[in-house]
């Protein structure tokens, strides 16, 4: 049964080099795929494993799946994805949050949030603010220290 199942899979990768190299259409390579596949199950008794199977749906969905064209879903009525295909789709999509938040008019419209300062921001803040309060408690200094008392007289 070993042997039989490295029978298959080598029938798989010719039949797979003769479709990319566009010796068979879709009609004949469907009949062939079917007949391998009967074929094994008469020998075995056992449909082929998973592996196996995908390998020969890949072969009948071969020109979808080779389709390299970014617009694939509004050139067929029924797209289907190759796995990386399906991975850029994805990359590609924006979520319904975004579109939550953003209008018509391109702006974003979402509550606005304060970004945190860097440490480097809060050091200079702070050199500033010591050096602001050292003015201001001088100032304060001057004005509230003892003043002399001015005597004046009015009159004779």
């Amino acid at each position: 049964m070993a042997d039989y199942k490295a029978k298959l899979h080598e029938s798989i990768t010719e039949l797979q080099q003769a479709i990319k190299r566009g010796e068979m259409p879709r009609e004949v390579r469907l009949g062939k795929i079917e007949e391998l596949a009967e074929r094994y199950f008469a020998k075995t008794g056992e449909m082929p494993d998973a592996v196996t199977l995908e390998r020969m749906s890949d072969l009948c969905l071969f020109e979808e799946l080779s389709d390299t064209h970014p617009d694939k879903v509004t050139r067929t009525e029924y797209p289907f994805f190759s796995e990386t295909q399906f991975e850029e789709r994805r990359k590609a999509e924006v979520s319904f949050k975004l579109s939550e938040e953003h209008g018509v008019d391109g702006r974003n419209h979402k509550p606005p949030t304060r970004r945190e300062r860097t440490n480097r921001e809060i050091k200079l803040m702070d050199k500033h603010a010591r050096i602001r309060n050292k003015e201001r408690k001088q100032r304060y200094h001057e004005f509230t220290k003892v003043q002399p008392v001015v005597v004046r007289k009015i009159g004779l």
